[in-house]
């Protein structure tokens, strides 16, 4: 028995709307899950910046070895702290490079970068014959049929 048209469009609807369901909620949960790590980060971030500033400040009465003999925690861990305490704050983000064709027409950055499976092939126009003539000047000769 062949299914009526109403009942195929009703299955697939039925269908869509489970799958869009699933991909709402796998939507708000990634989203939920990246907003609680981009502020954790910063958290984690803000305390590596204070441990530093204690690390530099007690460099005057405790050194990174001695400190970390007494605390168990690793000499790298502290020298890093203390270190990344002393550095200029780095831009947050990095711009990319811009591509070698500098022309603003979207299609030709596209084009250019396509994975070349993908570009189109385009055949190039004829070119008529040059010869160098006298003076190192090209000249364009025509043929004539």
């Amino acid at each position: 028995m062949v299914t009526s048209e109403e009942e195929i469009a009703r299955r697939l609807e039925e269908r869509d709307f489970v799958r869009s369901a699933r991909r709402a909620q796998a939507a708000t949960t990634v989203g939920e899950l990246a907003r609680r790590h981009t502020e954790l980060a910063g958290r984690l971030a803000e305390l590596e910046r204070e441990l530093g500033e204690v690390l530099t400040a007690a460099g005057d009465v405790i050194d990174v070895p001695e400190l970390a003999q007494v605390t168990d925690i690793p000499a790298a861990d502290l020298t890093r702290w203390r270190d990344q305490a002393s550095k200029p704050a780095r831009r947050s983000k990095r711009t990319r490079p811009r591509a070698r064709n500098n022309d603003t027409n979207s299609t030709d950055t596209q084009a250019a970068t396509a994975p070349r499976a993908a570009r189109s092939v385009t055949p190039a126009p004829p070119v008529a014959s040059e010869s160098v003539g006298a003076g190192g000047v090209a000249e364009v000769s025509a043929s004539s049929e």
